[in-house]
């Protein structure tokens, strides 16, 4: 099957690229762009990198766990009928462990309880958000799912002036959440009870090595936020985010590439052949370069507008870090002709090298030389990551194809 075939170009929506990227960056764009140098302005930098660090930690496990329960219900799809009722005792587990881990990480950070509770509510609603897009999916509904984050998005802005009043920024993601999450209540049906028909234990067996690879690829993504504040300072989250922000930025604008070739390429009895991956490899590496050269000429210009008063400090950092992330960037997009296929011992194996190995590199590196350390650390990783990837990819689909 090639790539004409794949995304049926003659017949599917041609806009479901479009309404994929504007579900992905929504709610991205008016935290960067609003939310964000917003509090800045009244509150400081140490406030936004404080919020930054709880946020990085919301984007590991809560994110894993819906992203994983997500992906698990396409693959599975692909050979088998499954219903809601599948994925039920997942998500209640995912929830326990959402909001016990998000409860522990809040008090052990501020000894405040109250607050510690609510952000393991919100992790919560962070989880069944992400997990909740699912059915936009499966219906190749992706104007639905623009949709269903705008409305997210809209619920961070009225979260905002909350916050001005309750002087708890959590009410900007609490109110998000909650919105999202009542209006496919409302408008959807994934939430419905339904009885199920697969057995519990091939549902854990299938759902465990997503869960485990989207846990390290999440904890390496955000891993820049959560080690800088207590090795160096709130402050210099902050600045790290402005210099990043564009590149991560890009990434939410084209990890709707993601989402559209996992879609259709867990279709049932979709094969994947020699020339689409080859097509795949080359359009990652050709996405990745024009992602690079716009990172540096957007960067400084971002940093400039938002965060002037930082930008002597930071704009040295810009091409390493935004290296760094672009490469992340492409091999994650590679990591989902594996996870497509089914490969999930493989995929598995490669995120526990390349997450351990960064973890311990980061901390190192951002121990003895700061940002510069933290910055070449992501290139070795995120850059060795791409090359593994590409040799198992080849290798794997070399068998297939050796086999017929």
């Amino acid at each position: 099957m090639n790539l004409k075939e794949m995304f049926n170009i003659n017949n599917r929506k041609k806009n479901d690229l479009f309404y994929t990227i504007l579900a992905s960056m929504v709610g991205s764009a008016v935290l960067q762009l609003i939310a964000y140098p917003v509090i800045a302005n009244h509150f400081g930098i140490d406030t936004v990198g404080t919020i930054l660090f709880f946020m990085g930690i919301i984007y590991v496990v809560p994110q894993a766990i819906g992203h994983a329960l997500s992906n698990t219900r396409l693959l599975i799809r692909k050979d088998q009928d499954t219903t809601n009722g599948d994925y039920f005792l997942p998500l209640l587990f995912g929830a326990v462990v959402s909001f016990l881990s998000c409860v522990a990480v809040g008090y052990a950070v501020t000894n405040n309880l109250p607050f510690s509770a609510f952000y393991g509510v919100f992790s919560v609603l962070y989880m069944l958000k992400i997990y909740a897009g699912v059915e936009y999916r499966l219906a190749m509904d992706f104007k639905g799912l623009f949709v269903y984050y705008l409305i997210s998005a809209i619920g961070y802005l009225a979260g905002l002036v909350l916050y001005f009043v309750t002087d708890l920024w959590l009410m900007i993601f609490l109110v998000g959440e909650a919105a999202a999450l009542l209006f496919i209540c409302i408008k959807g049906n994934i939430f419905k009870k339904v009885k199920k028909v697969l057995p519990s234990v091939f549902v854990a067996k299938t759902v465990a090595p997503f869960i485990w690879s989207a846990f390290i690829r999440d904890v390496v993504a955000q891993f820049d936020r959560v080690i800088i504040m207590p090795i160096l300072s709130p402050a210099v989250v902050t600045q790290y985010n402005a210099v990043s922000i564009v590149a991560k930025t890009m990434q939410v604008l084209v990890s709707p590439l993601n989402t559209l070739m996992m879609t259709y390429m867990t279709q049932r009895n979709w094969k994947l052949v020699k020339k689409t991956y080859h097509a795949i490899v080359m359009g990652c590496l050709g996405i990745g370069a024009v992602f690079y050269v716009l990172c540096l000429a957007v960067t400084p210009l971002f940093i400039r507008l938002f965060y002037p008063s930082v930008y002597d400090a930071i704009i040295a950092y810009s091409p390493a870090i935004n290296l760094g992330l672009v490469l992340l960037f492409i091999s994650s997009l590679l990591m989902v002709v594996l996870m497509s296929q089914g490969e999930l011992k493989e995929l598995s194996i490669i995120q526990t090298i390349w997450g351990g190995g960064y973890i311990v590199a980061a901390f190192l590196a951002t121990t003895s030389y700061g940002l510069w350390g933290l910055a070449f650390a992501t290139i070795a990783a995120n850059g060795a990551r791409f090359v593994l990837l590409l040799i198992v990819s080849n290798w794997k689909l070399k068998q297939k194809y050796d086999a017929r």
